[in-house]
């Protein structure tokens, strides 16, 4: 099942048959006309939210009463109308798709997380501390960074260059949206706090890269992670086996797989949850593998990098994975 939220209300959506069906009003409906409920919209706010986060916190209650809703709107109702009379049933191509991440969520954002991007890097920097530095971020445990939710773009919207780069980078990501709050969570356990797979583009800029105090100001700006198009959630992911990959201008850039995390989701998670309580709709996205622009330029002698491969104006970047979807965003001047 495919989660989205849309519209100017950003009310929760489930992608099916080719259009976006509102399922709070589809269970209201489903109630009204099913039982003897004598609040249906009341009880579908309780059970099936129209927000996102009380949608994932509700866990299987939400995702049952989703079914059983999509069920009797395509077999069953006489009309795709909702109690009120509203319409539930929108063409994918005349909703606004926002990024499926709510205010108060956090974006925990793997670092050095795939050997192949760093060794990379490494292999291409002309300094021997700036090597050295590649390869101790990818020993001992994970390092993570955090991403402003504030900050967040969605499929199809434009990306603002930053004007403060003239290197702009992209990092295919694979997020995992928790589904359950939890703290001290064992490794082992973890995949049952997952509730569902996203995609995430870490906009980077790299025009001095550090991994320094200033590192959050290189990775944070507006429009700086774009998340979606919507969460995969009950579909037996293996979260260890999620391909993906990065286009620029329809060139393939990067060709991973989450299978070569040098620490899995669950180790993530495990590290993130000891003392820190993870709450339902939090992200934890997964590194990126190699192709990046910094990790595929060579640094010339006075340390700086050619800008030939990182982003402009212009540039369209999709990152897609057979088993998510994709997130497409062509990058505009900042003027625009």
């Amino acid at each position: 099942m495919k989660i989205a939220v849309f519209g100017p209300a950003r009310r929760v959506g489930v992608v099916h048959e080719g259009s976006i069906v509102d399922i709070n009003g589809a269970y209201a409906k489903y109630l009204a006309e099913t039982s003897d409920t004598a609040r249906p919209q009341a009880r579908a706010a309780a059970e099936v939210p129209a927000s996102l986060n009380d949608f994932i916190e509700e866990s299987d209650r939400a995702l049952d009463g989703a079914r059983n809703a999509l069920e009797y709107l395509s077999s069953k109702a006489y009309d795709d109308r909702g109690v009120s009379g509203e319409r539930l049933r929108y063409e994918t191509d005349e909703v606004i798709l926002h990024a499926p991440v709510e205010g108060r969520s956090r974006i925990f954002a793997a670092l050095a997380n795939f050997a192949d991007h760093m060794d990379s890097a490494a292999q291409n920097s002309s300094s021997e501390d700036q090597a050295e530095t590649l390869q101790r971020l990818t020993s001992g445990g994970p390092k993570i960074f955090l991403k402003d939710s504030r900050a967040v773009s969605a499929d199809g919207q434009p990306l603002r260059y930053p004007r403060r780069t003239q290197r702009l980078d992209y990092e295919a990501e694979v997020a995992a949206v928790i589904g359950k709050r939890g703290r001290d969570i064992p490794g082992g356990e973890f995949r049952s706090y997952i509730w569902g797979y996203t995609l995430h583009n870490d906009w980077s800029v790299r025009d001095n890269v550090s991994f320094g105090p200033d590192f959050l100001y290189s990775k944070n700006f507006d429009t700086s992670a774009t998340v979606g198009p919507w969460i995969v959630v009950d579909e037996d992911i293996d979260p260890q086996n999620i391909p993906l990959e990065c286009r620029v201008n329809g060139e393939v850039r990067q060709n991973g797989n989450t299978s070569s995390m040098v620490h899995s989701f669950a180790a993530l998670g495990e590290y993130l949850s000891a003392d820190t309580t993870l709450w339902p709709g939090d992200l934890i996205s997964s590194g990126t593998p190699k192709g990046t622009a910094v990790d595929s330029s060579k640094q010339l002698p006075d340390g700086t990098l050619p800008d030939t491969l990182f982003v402009k104006p212009g540039d369209v970047v999709e990152i897609y994975s057979s088993l998510i979807g994709s997130i497409r965003n062509k990058i505009v001047a900042p003027t625009e």
